[in-house]
């Protein structure tokens, strides 16, 4: 097996999204996964946590906030820790290769380090939890800086009622 899809996700809840359509996809191709999460530069994003923040931080409790932080970033690694072993686990039922990675930061830069040192990747499949915030997803940024085939996996419709 020679052959290497790379899946790229954002870490969190959601990073599963798109994964058993990768999974066929290397059965069927005879290849290997390359998972690439990307974990957020900031974890806390809700309103609620960033005023906590800001009203220890105006009474100078920086220690409270450090430890706020930690808890929260170490709750969100336990996660997707979790998130992992799944894909690991359902990869291993079907015996396809697979290995995990995480980069911090921009996403097109981030594939574009990790396809430098990896040039057996074939195809790079972008998982649905990564278009949903536009601010950080630029399609043309991708195509611009990476030269293999990129497959933007969209989740299903919902059924109209």
């Amino acid at each position: 097996m020679t052959n290497k899809i790379l899946f790229v996700t954002k870490g969190g809840e959601q990073c599963d999204d798109g994964f058993p359509y990768v999974l066929e996809l290397a059965k069927s191709l005879d290849a290997g996964i390359e998972v690439l999460i990307i974990y957020p530069s900031q974890i806390t994003n809700s309103f609620e946590d960033i005023m906590t923040a800001a009203t220890f931080a105006e009474a100078g409790d920086l220690q409270t906030i450090k430890k706020m932080m930690d808890a929260e970033q170490d709750a969100f690694k336990a996660m997707v820790e979790k998130k992992i072993s799944g894909l690991i686990s359902r990869s291993q039922e079907t015996a396809v290769e697979l290995a995990c990675h995480r980069a911090d930061g921009d996403l097109a830069g981030a594939i574009k380090g990790f396809l430098k040192s990896r040039p057996y990747v074939d195809m790079v499949l972008l998982s649905p939890s990564l278009s949903e915030n536009r601010k950080t997803f630029d399609i043309k940024k991708l195509l611009k800086n990476i030269s293999k085939p990129i497959v933007n996996i969209s989740r299903p419709l919902a059924p109209e009622i």
